[in-house]
């Protein structure tokens, strides 16, 4: 079965997200699988084309959309998987994915409907044509309503949401600037509340619906997680799947991690505490006898930031150790860049740093996850990799991933609701598992010992795709 799997980003190439992790592990689990699989992705500027052994191929694709004519290259390069991307300099040639810290590019609906038109007219001047096209979040969410709509193509597509409060909603006028007719602007396909939503397309258009964690596909069936997009999803809720992501053990194992201190396995967690100890020492925090709290991740209100900033008086005043590392909304950034090095057992670090993150991984005691909602979540998954027990809302993935201390075989702490009181409880509850260290200890090597790979979600992707190609969804 040939699979072209088609994200906005791609880690190692671009990534902002969680998106770019799955878009580069599950491809690479397909192929080991035996499926035939390609990836797909716009080129940007910020991708170090000589890194990464990108080079040009002899391909351009045009565009014709009403108001111009966008022509785009095609680079490719062979990573487990082959992967190619398309480049025109006036979409895609800028500092940002996405949009400056500011806000979004004007021109996204442009940037991404023409990626999308170009895709399939890859598939068209190439003569490749896949069985299933996989398609990632609103930016990609134009191809499965372009399949049928436009194109005709006898090409099965699953759509997947990473996270739905990111919808690509735009001006009504996006119907004729991209070509797309107007029967389209209706209740049953694009038309939200008077503007044009491309994920709500991709719902409607493609074979089959995923989303990354079974108790989030429950959740965005409902109005409080939905944004507006749950009466359309109980509507196709046959073809809705919620199917949990994995993390890559071959980039994200603390035996041979080439960021840490000191590599470590389950067996020999004693150097875990070198790595604390070294972390320590190199970032300004002091005494190793006290829990290392850590925080990686996005400074967004999705994330139960507001919390954290609620909280930090009571943090500093604890018994423990804080480290945070992140960025996001500029208030957030403000706010956290004027708390560095104010509290002597909080640090902070405003920005993406891969191989500090790793190093927190390594050395800290418990992850917090006070998320609002967490469709999946990779970082709980990466904790319990490096041995760190996870101290998160109850909440989409997070539920599915972590079970209590105080449930049968439970190995981290859970809380119910997104308030300050509930997380600062939830923290005194992890310091005081800490200080029973025999158990500590023993849940420490047990969450090593969870199997959070691909394997077991690429095989239900495999198994979802030949339903699609051979049969009829049924749902979860």
């Amino acid at each position: 079965m040939k699979i072209a799997f088609v994200s906005s980003e791609i880690y190692p190439f671009a990534k902002t997200g969680g998106l770019a992790d799955v878009a580069y592990s599950l491809p690479k689990a397909l192929s080991h699988h035996g499926l035939e699989v390609i990836s797909m992705m716009p080129l940007y500027k910020t991708v170090d084309r000589e890194k990464h052994g990108i080079v040009e191929t002899n391909l351009e694709i045009d565009v014709h959309l009403p108001e111009k004519t966008y022509t785009f290259k095609i680079y490719k390069t062979k990573r487990d998987v082959e992967h190619f991307f398309f480049y025109n300099e006036e979409l895609f040639d800028r500092d940002y994915l996405y949009g400056t810290p500011e806000g979004d590019y004007p021109d996204n609906h442009i940037r991404f409907g023409a990626f999308s038109y170009a895709v399939l007219e890859f598939f068209r001047k190439t003569g490749f044509y896949p069985d299933v096209i996989h398609t990632n979040d609103w930016q990609t969410a134009l191809i499965p309503v372009l399949i049928k709509d436009k194109y005709k193509l006898d090409i099965k597509t699953v759509h997947t949401i990473h996270n739905i409060a990111y919808q690509g909603v735009f001006d009504k006028d996006v119907i004729n600037q991209l070509g797309l007719g107007w029967h389209l602007f209706n209740m049953e396909a694009l038309e939200f509340y008077g503007k044009v939503n491309f994920l709500k397309g991709g719902i409607v258009f493609s074979d089959a619906v995923t989303t990354v964690s079974p108790t989030y596909a429950r959740e965005i069936c409902t109005p409080e997680y939905g944004f507006g997009l749950d009466g359309i999803l109980r509507a196709h809720c046959h073809k809705l799947y919620g199917i949990l992501n994995g993390i890559d053990y071959d980039v994200w194992n603390p035996e041979t991690d080439p960021y840490i201190y000191v590599n470590y396995n389950e067996t020999s967690l004693e150097k875990k505490e070198k790595n604390k100890q070294r972390f320590l020492d190199e970032y300004g925090l002091a005494d190793v006898e006290k829990p290392l709290f850590i925080f990686i991740g996005r400074f967004a209100k999705q994330k139960g930031i507001d919390i954290i900033q609620q909280s930090i008086t009571e943090m500093a005043s604890m018994n423990a150790n804080f480290s945070i590392l992140g960025s996001g909304d500029k208030a957030y950034n403000d706010f956290f860049n004027s708390i560095k090095n104010r509290f002597p057992n909080i640090f902070v670090e405003v920005g993406y740093d891969e191989p500090l993150s790793r190093k927190m991984y390594a050395s800290a005691d418990f992850l917090l996850m006070p998320s609002i909602y967490e469709p999946c979540g990779l970082n709980q998954m990466i904790a319990m990799r490096y041995g760190t027990l996870v101290v998160a809302r109850k909440t989409g993935g997070l539920a599915d991933t972590v079970i209590d201390i105080d449930l049968p075989a439970g190995y981290g702490i859970l809380f119910e609701h997104p308030t300050k009181m509930d997380f600062l409880r939830a923290i005194n509850r992890a310091k005081e598992l800490y200080k029973n260290r025999k158990k500590f200890e023993r849940l420490r090597e047990f969450v090593m010992s969870l199997d959070f790979s691909w394997d077991a979600s690429a095989s239900k992707y495999i198994r979802l795709y030949e339903e699609v190609k051979f049969g009829f969804p049924k749902g979860v």
